[in-house]
């Protein structure tokens, strides 16, 4: 069978037309298993874990200890928690001969401080309806740990005065490594 000239160019279009019909088919199914394959991966990404704020710092404050505190102001980090709950603030209180000496602020996304509007369980107030004297103490970088009015336990960190990381003690290597055996 022979084609005229005519009949090839009719042929040439065809088939043109017929690739790209089919290329655009073929990007479509592809555009559609690529979505497919990401809802996939976030669908198996897993949720982030919570953290428990107050015991990463605590843990950290135990594990390094803290510098002594001068008198002033210290910017401290904030713990309330509630069982296995708990959640962290920034904030600043001042402080004199080792004692926590003024009102808590806490501070606000905007970056300025406001008193801590939370109040100190009764158990925890003297006569004056102000945190005991004894709890006043600072040790190790940490305030006490005192129950507020609402149940929550609070505990401040003074960051700041955290003790540099210690230097890790080098193991010794076994017997072979260190004399002929």
């Amino acid at each position: 069978m022979k084609l005229s000239h005519s009949g090839l160019i009719q042929l040439k279009k065809w088939l043109i037309l017929e690739l790209n019909i089919k290329t655009n088919h073929m990007k479509s199914i592809l555009a559609i298993l690529l979505t497919f394959l990401s809802f996939g991966s976030f669908a198996q990404a897993k949720p982030a874990a919570t953290k428990d704020c107050f015991k990463e710092w605590y843990t950290l404050f135990k594990e390094r200890g803290a510098n002594p505190l001068a008198d002033g102001t210290h910017e401290v980090i904030i713990t309330l928690r509630n069982g296995t709950y708990s959640e962290c603030f920034l904030g600043k209180i001042d402080v004199a001969g080792g004692k926590l000496s003024g009102k808590l602020l806490i501070q606000k996304m905007d970056g300025t401080y406001e008193e801590f509007d939370k109040k100190v369980s009764s158990t925890f107030q003297n006569a004056e309806g102000a945190l005991k004297e004894e709890l006043r103490e600072i040790s190790n970088g940490m305030s006490a740990s005192v129950t507020l009015a609402d149940g929550d336990v609070i505990r401040l960190f003074f960051y700041k005065n955290l003790a540099d990381k210690p230097k890790a003690n080098k193991k010794a290597p076994g017997p072979g490594a260190l004399v002929k055996l």
